[in-house]
């Protein structure tokens, strides 16, 4: 009898632990984040981008070796418009983006140029993030995990991640379908993850918090 008891009690336990961590993100002021940038390094990109490439470069090699930086620099350096710790209801969270400009360093050029988007489904996004191995160990971690940057129906898919940084275990998860607009390659896909962090800021939170806030 007590090997059935004692298993079953640990999976009590281990549940109730587990959803007083996501509590801890509405109820508590001086839980850590840590914001961690975008991972681009399952993006595929869909239609022409050549048309928006330098001299000595292709469209998506200089995607890759520019404008993956510039986007994540854009939202930090940008805070105040890509207020991602609003997104959350907090008035500051840390900034540690470095880990995830190495990562999509290692993006493939041979597999980025897609017909259609992958439509990543949880599982995937689970199984990937599992792989993660980010220094920093205590608290949260938010990414954004882009999914494709379509210029024929000019939209941005994303993947809204927070995660335990001790464990990789995922505890909340979107995937936005975002428009694409502005003036210049940066503005034009960087008004995806402006508007993705709108989005969340002003149609999710109260449903993550209603759900895990308890």
């Amino acid at each position: 009898m007590k090997k059935i008891i004692l298993p079953f009690l640990f999976i009590i336990l281990s549940t109730c632990i587990y959803s007083q961590q996501v509590a801890d993100l509405f109820k508590k002021s001086d839980v850590k984040i840590t914001y961690l940038g975008i991972d681009f390094s399952q993006v595929k990109l869909i239609g022409s981008f050549n048309q928006f490439a330098e001299a000595g470069s292709t469209g998506p090699s200089l995607i890759k070796s520019k404008y993956f930086d510039s986007w994540n620099n854009l939202v930090v350096n940008e805070s105040k418009k890509y207020d991602v710790a609003w997104i959350l209801r907090k008035e500051t969270i840390n900034n540690s983006i470095a880990e995830v400009s190495e990562i999509n360093t290692k993006t493939s050029l041979e597999t980025i140029e897609a017909e259609n988007s992958p439509n990543y489904t949880i599982e995937f996004i689970k199984n990937y993030v599992s792989t993660y191995k980010f220094n920093e160990k205590e608290g949260f971690g938010i990414i954004f995990i882009a999914e494709s940057l379509n210029k024929n129906n000019q939209e941005g898919i994303f993947h809204f991640v927070v995660f335990n940084l001790k464990t990789n275990e995922i505890v909340i998860q979107e995937r936005l379908v975002e428009p694409a607009g502005g003036i210049g390659l940066r503005n034009y896909w960087g008004r995806t993850i402006f508007e993705a962090i709108r989005d969340l800021q002003d149609n999710k939170y109260k449903i993550w918090k209603k759900k895990y806030g308890k």
